[in-house]
């Protein structure tokens, strides 16, 4: 069994299923936002504003997945990662 390509190939998908998330994650952040903007009420906003934190932290870990799936490219091509 080709393991390197195998985890490249399942790298790839992976990769573009974060693209296709990130962008509709992108529009339900928008939607959060505007309601925030709309509202008078403090408390609701600051339940929106941890909402639209907690939309930046799972941004940041498919960021995160991202890089680790390109090192994992890296690896397979190079045997090595620094």
């Amino acid at each position: 069994m080709d393991t390197k390509g195998e985890a490249l190939k399942l790298s790839q998908e992976v990769i573009k299923s974060i693209l296709d998330f990130g962008t509709e994650l992108d529009e339900y952040y928008r939607k959060f936002r505007e309601l925030r903007l709309l509202t008078d009420d403090l408390s609701f906003q600051s339940a929106l504003i941890n909402v639209e934190h907690a939309f930046f932290m799972v941004v940041q870990s498919l960021n995160i997945l991202k890089d680790q799936l390109k090192l994992l490219e890296v690896a397979s091509k190079k045997k090595e990662v620094y």
